[in-house]
């Protein structure tokens, strides 16, 4: 299992949303933060920092939660279910986005436009040109106003192409890292289903431990999942990650407020 590092403002942010977007004491924050061998002196010198930066913000004294503003884009972590984009068969098409006229001199606008593209899916086909299989199941327009909300430039162009020439078509799955992705599934199927098997010999702390890790990893993969179209990928292993992942982090959410609730 990857032991990524935490610190304690990622923790805290973690924490919040682990625990499905309830409130927590600074006592359940330095308790949980004792997991992770972070001191307690660290978890309230975040806690102040991140509430001066509004990303959290006190309920009652010694309680915090999200704030709005992390809300915001914390939503879909909070629902994973929900934020998982649909898809649907795909029709041969792709959705083209158009941004060359926006330059690549600004880069907070560069990086924010690019965030949006990737968090849909889309690769640069050549500079300024992104492109997608047609499979997910929002429509044209409905994908354009998301990538908006999301930070592409309201005058920035989307279209439908109904084919390429035979070259590009070949090459345009070489655009994703689809040995890479198949890699993942394959390899988290198997980390999940072993630690799912193993999970009733853990220790309380063990398993929250696990579990939070094992999630942060796994759904943030899940949530940046281009959703490629089965021509392009092996889609019964994905679905089956997007399945043991759901499973975790119900699992996990189920441990952290066991955990949460004993250390109040």
């Amino acid at each position: 299992m990857s032991h990524s590092k935490h610190n304690a403002r990622t923790l805290i942010i973690d924490l919040l949303l682990a625990s499905g977007g309830q409130s927590l004491s600074v006592k359940q924050l330095v308790n949980a933060a004792q997991i992770f061998a972070i001191s307690e002196n660290s978890i309230r010198v975040a806690v102040t920092r991140l509430l001066k930066e509004n990303k959290i913000e006190s309920t009652e004294r010694g309680i915090y939660q999200l704030s709005k503003a992390s809300y915001e884009w914390a939503s879909i972590i909070l629902d994973r279910a929900h934020g998982i984009k649909a898809t649907k068969q795909w029709n041969q098409q792709y959705l083209a986005v158009f941004t060359n006229a926006f330059g690549r001199v600004d880069r907070t606008a560069l990086a924010r436009r690019e965030r949006a593209l990737q968090y849909f899916g889309f690769c640069e086909l050549e500079t300024g040109i992104y492109i997608r299989p047609d499979n997910l199941s929002h429509t044209l327009d409905e994908i354009f106003e998301q990538l908006i909300e999301r930070g592409l430039e309201l005058d920035a162009k989307i279209c439908m192409i109904q084919r390429f020439d035979e070259q590009t078509t070949l090459s345009i799955p070489n655009l994703w890292n689809i040995k890479k992705l198949n890699q993942n599934y394959q390899k988290y199927n198997q980390q999940l289903e072993l630690w799912f098997a193993n999970l009733a010999a853990l220790s309380p702390t063990d398993a929250a431990r696990e579990s939070f890790l094992l999630g942060r990893e796994t759904i943030v993969l899940l949530m940046k999942d281009p959703l490629l179209p089965e021509s392009f990928i092996d889609v019964l292993l994905r679905q089956k990650f997007i399945e043991n992942v759901l499973h975790l982090d119900k699992i996990g959410q189920e441990i952290w407020h066991t955990l949460n609730k004993s250390l109040k």
